[in-house]
Order: C-alpha cells, then sequence, then structure tokens
C-alpha cells in the first residue's frame, strides 16, 4: 500500500509540473513565484538538435539488424542450453508461445475463423502486426519465420527513426546512446518476438517525428495505423495536440492577433484527427465477426479479466503478489516484481522528464502509464512498458551529463535482458 502511495505521488507531481509547464507553454502568463519559476523552466531548450543524414539513418538500421541477428544467435544458445531440442525448427517453435500462435492464426486465417471454446476470443488482438505478417508470409511463406522478419524489420525502421528523432531534438551522442539502451533493455527481446511492440514502436516513433515537423496529414496517417496497432495507439492525439499548444502558444496568439487568426492555425492541426479512424476499423471488425463493435471487452473482462481501474490498485496488486511468500518465486521473479519495476521506473521518468522532455513526450509517457498501469491483470505490462521510449531518451540525456553512469547502466540493462530472455525461450512465465 505505501509502495504504490510513494509511486502514485511521483506520478501525480510530474503530472503536475508538466501542466504547469504547459499552460505556461500556451501563454499563460503565470505569477513570478519562486515555486512557478521552478516548475516552468525548461532544461530541455538547453540542447540545440542536429540534423541526420539517410546514411547515417542506413547505419542505424544496419547495426540494429546486426544487433538483432546476434539476439537471435544467444536465444538459440540459450535453448540449447537450458532446454530439450537445438535444431532450427524447434528453436523457431520457441517463439511461437503466449500470444504468438493467436497472431500468427489471425495473419493465417482471419477472426473470423480462429474460434475457441465456440468463441472468438482473440478478437481482443489488433490486426496491423497479423496483417503485416500476412504480407511477408507472401515471400517467406512460412508464418513464424514471417512474424520474426516482421518484427526485426520494424525494429530496425524504428531504431533508425528514433535515432533521427533523438538528434534533431538533442544531438547524435544521445541519440546513440538511447538507440543502445532501448535495444538492451530487460525486456527489449520482445521487439524481435512473435508480438506487436516492434510495429507499434515503429509507427508511433515515426508519428512522433511528424509531429515534430508539424506535418499534420502525415502524423494522422500515421495515427491510423497506431490505433490498427494497439489500443492505445488512439491517445496518440494528445501529444499531437500538445505539441501544437507548445509551438503556437494559443492564448498569446488570440491576444495578439485574434481568433481568427487561431482558428486558421488550428484548422492545420485537423488531420490529426484522422488518428481513430484505426479504432474504427478495429470496432468494425468486431461488428463484422460477432455483431457487437465492443465484442472484445466481453471477451478482455470475461476470459483475460481484464478491465481498467484506477491504477493504484494495481500497484498495490502487483507489490502484494510480488513479496508475498504464498506466491512461487518464479511468478513473482518473472511477473510481479518485473511489472512494479517497470511502474516505478516510469513514474520516475514523468517526473523527470517533466522539464527535461518536449512537453510531447512528457504527454505520451503520462497518457501511457495511465493506461496501461490501469490494466486489472497487468501480465504483460513489462512488455508494454518497453514501449515506453521517451524514458530511455531521458537516461541517455541524463548519462551524457554522466558519462561515468552510461556503460554501467547500459551493462546491468544487458545483463537483466539476457536473463529475461533466456528465461522467455525456455518458455518460462515471462509475457
Amino acid at each position: 500500500m505505501i509502495w504504490s502511495v510513494v509511486v502514485s505521488i511521483i506520478f501525480f507531481a510530474g503530472t503536475a509540473l508538466f501542466l504547469v509547464r504547459l499552460v505556461s507553454e500556451a501563454g499563460v502568463t503565470l505569477p513570478k513565484k519562486r515555486a512557478l519559476s521552478f516548475m516552468t523552466e525548461d532544461k530541455f531548450g538547453a540542447y540545440s538538435g542536429e540534423k541526420v543524414g539517410v546514411k547515417e539513418c542506413a547505419r542505424v538500421f544496419l547495426f540494429a539488424l546486426i544487433f538483432r541477428v546476434i539476439v537471435y544467435a544467444l536465444a538459440w544458445m540459450a535453448a540449447a542450453i537450458f532446454s530439450d531440442g537445438a535444431s532450427f525448427s524447434d528453436y523457431f517453435a520457441k517463439w511461437n508461445l503466449w500470444d504468438a500462435p493467436h497472431y500468427l492464426e489471425i495473419a493465417q486465417n482471419g477472426y473470423a475463423q480462429h474460434v475457441e471454446n465456440g468463441q472468438h476470443l482473440f478478437l481482443v488482438f489488433f490486426p496491423l502486426y497479423p496483417l503485416l505478417v500476412r504480407i511477408v508470409s507472401s515471400i517467406a511463406r512460412n508464418y513464424v519465420a514471417s512474424a520474426l522478419i516482421t518484427s526485426t524489420l520494424c525494429y530496425c525502421g524504428g531504431a533508425a527513426v528514433m535515432y533521427k528523432l533523438v538528434a534533431e531534438d538533442y544531438n547524435k551522442s544521445i541519440a546513440r546512446t538511447s538507440v543502445v539502451l532501448l535495444s538492451v533493455s530487460p525486456f527489449a527481446f520482445y521487439f524481435g518476438g512473435i508480438m506487436t511492440e516492434s510495429a507499434f514502436f515503429l509507427v508511433t516513433v515515426a508519428m512522433f517525428l511528424a509531429i515534430r515537423r508539424h506535418k499534420w496529414l502525415t502524423a494522422g496517417i500515421l495515427g491510423i495505423l497506431a490505433s490498427l496497432t494497439r489500443s492505445v495507439g488512439v491517445l496518440m492525439v494528445i501529444p499531437a495536440a500538445v505539441e501544437w499548444i507548445s509551438s503556437e502558444k494559443p492564448v498569446t496568439l488570440v491576444r495578439e492577433k485574434g481568433v481568427k487568426e487561431l482558428w486558421k492555425r488550428f484548422v492545420k492541426l485537423l488531420p490529426v484527427a484522422l488518428t481513430p479512424i484505426g479504432t474504427l476499423i478495429y470496432l468494425y471488425i468486431n461488428y463484422k465477426v460477432e455483431g457487437n463493435p465492443f465484442a472484445f471487452m466481453k471477451y478482455q473482462s470475461e476470459h483475460w479479466s481484464m478491465n481498467l481501474q484506477f491504477f493504484p490498485k494495481t500497484l498495490t496488486m502487483l507489490f502484494e503478489r510480488g513479496f508475498s511468500p504464498s506466491e512461487s518465486l518464479t511468478f513473482r521473479a518473472s511477473l510481479f516484481l518485473p511489472a512494479l519495476f517497470c511502474a516505478s521506473f516510469a513514474s520516475l521518468a514523468v517526473l523527470f522528464g517533466a522539464r527535461r522532455l518536449r512537453s510531447m513526450y512528457s504527454a505520451f509517457m503520462i497518457v501511457y502509464f495511465m493506461f496501461n498501469v490501469a490494466a486489472s491483470w497487468p501480465l504483460s505490462l513489462t512488455r508494454y512498458m518497453s514501449c515506453m521510449f521517451p524514458a530511455f531518451w531521458l537516461i541517455a540525456a541524463l548519462t551524457d551529463k554522466h558519462k561515468q553512469f552510461e556503460l554501467p547502466v547500459a551493462v546491468m540493462s544487458a545483463i537483466c535482458f539476457g536473463i529475461y530472455l533466456t528465461g522467455y525461450i525456455t518458455v518460462h512465465n515471462i509475457m
């Protein structure tokens, strides 16, 4: 209970800092109080940014590809040492576990044909990733291999786009460190697994780049893809709106140029409203299959015991089960304690990022945290939080100022990566 209260206080303190800063960026004149000056101090503005060319992005893509190949090789060695069966067919089968078979079934046969106990339970899975796997399978001719290729290419593309984005916001040094820290984070192996994380990473970071450059139509199209990948994707309209507020300063604009000018500039933002189209397509799939656009909600609740609740309740549950002597040590170490750590780390990122990140990134972390940690049965929280990538930019920016911590952080993270990858590939309860 105490841990839940502490983490919640940290999160809401970071949210308050963000909101005060956003009000200031909107053009509202705040009282000249020391506390407000501290809250609105922009430590992000100290960075000038650097331009990145296509060749440099290609090198990052190649680095990411080589890294993923090495990870697959190490995973094969772990599977050969710690479990039975080391042939390549056995090895590929080990990636096809937990949610993976359902994504492959949807890719191969569609939602309507994937029935369990007379129910379309797997309507809860969003369609973009299975669609990409199906497209790749027309070349690879094997669905498991196609899924691994899809995930790998999405991750590599996401790493290249993220490098470009972070370099433009900070510098190339921080961009390189961000890619490394994200790649070796404890649960980053999901980016190469048969899961949606890599696809969500690619389309979301690409949308951020479009928002950063105020290419609102491109952002809206990418928003459709984001909302076709994960339910939280539709919330990308919030970072877009925050970036528009920060850049256009609507209060100042009305004061100096009037409401007509405000409306004129607001119209440019409207293409971002295309984002929910992805969600509407997903709801239509539910309707087409079951006659109910919200059928997925029933299955989430009844089959997976998954509902949304006030996130401190989830934190309390994670703490109690993570430290409960009656809970098996395996479940505590593989599920509950890592999820509790990820949620706690994310709340600290929200607090420290409120004055050190571009406001739209803080907005993303806030809504992303609230949505994912609010799950009543957060089995997949560790992999979901691996996509809270602005947190890695924040760590990279902090270690760039304190170089002595950069290597230890990367090494400790990589060790945890190896442990959890081994657990995953040997079919332990890491999901």
